[in-house]
């Protein structure tokens, strides 16, 4: 590891710790009695915390193997007690997690594209999947994401989609198909 991967590890290992403090304080609140996302959330941040760290602590440079200090983990705490008490109903902390969540699946990505090990890389890539999950759920809940699928269009009459094929006017798929030139 060189002092960037360092950095980045350390970036990314703040945010997963950040993200399990706002779940959990956040599980902490009276909207969120029955909800699972936040424990999700929490779990989801831990697992990457602990990959990193394992990471980091392999590193045989002991200044590189240093944890996160207390400072941070006070800062976190803090942010995510101020973020708990501003956002008193569920729509307005859901939409917060998520944005978390959504800020540590880049890092994320970040770091498994530079990541030299594979099975380091692996183990990010199945929290990778876990986190995308955990975005989408979050994200259908406050329903401020897209839909995940291309939406469909659907013509006025069932004959007005095969109309151009059936007559053979095929000008309709005319183009540079570079694909499919023999």
């Amino acid at each position: 590891m060189i002092d960037p991967e360092v950095a980045r590890l350390r970036r990314l290992r703040g945010e997963a710790l950040l993200v399990r403090e706002i779940a959990r304080a956040f599980e902490s609140t009276q909207w969120a009695a029955d909800e699972s996302l936040p424990a999700r959330s929490a779990c989801a941040g831990w697992r990457i915390a602990r990959v990193v760290s394992g990471r980091l602590k392999s590193h045989p440079y002991a200044e590189y193997q240093k944890d996160a200090g207390v400072a941070a983990h006070v800062r976190s705490r803090m942010h995510a007690y101020v973020l708990a008490l501003t956002r008193n109903n569920r729509a307005q902390g859901l939409k917060t997690l998520e944005a978390h969540v959504n800020a540590l699946g880049r890092q994320l990505n970040d770091a498994i594209a530079l990541a030299w090990s594979s099975d380091f890389s692996e183990a990010l890539s199945r929290s990778q999947s876990e986190i995308k999950d955990l975005g989408a759920a979050l994200a259908r809940e406050t329903r401020s994401g897209e839909v995940l699928g291309r939406p469909g269009v659907r013509p006025s009459r069932p004959e007005q989609a095969v109309g151009n094929l059936a007559v053979g006017n095929l000008a309709a798929i005319d183009g540079d198909w570079p694909y499919l030139a023999l």
